[in-house]
């Protein structure tokens, strides 16, 4: 939850997930901060974004009716390509 996160991490200076030195921009978002609404941009270091897009696309191919039958949609394919190393 954004309102639980320390300010750099708010700010997109420090990494979203692991407070390291942010390397990738993610979305914006809006969440609700001291009462608040915020607009805010999140950045991740590379090895924390690989690993959410590798949990996330797991999760997506259990669910998404193409890709549970093997017809992978292009949001499976680009999140396969976001987590999987060069």
């Amino acid at each position: 939850m954004a309102a639980d996160l320390p300010a750099e991490r708010l700010a997109g200076t420090r990494c979203v997930w692991c407070g390291g030195a942010a390397t990738d921009a993610l979305n914006a978002r809006l969440s609700v901060v001291k009462g608040e609404l915020l607009r805010w941009e999140p950045r991740s270091c590379l090895p924390c974004l690989r690993r959410e897009a590798e949990r996330v696309y797991n999760i997506h191919i259990k669910s998404c009716a193409r890709c549970t039958h093997r017809d992978y949609c292009p949001d499976s394919k680009a999140l396969y390509e976001l987590g999987m190393p060069k």
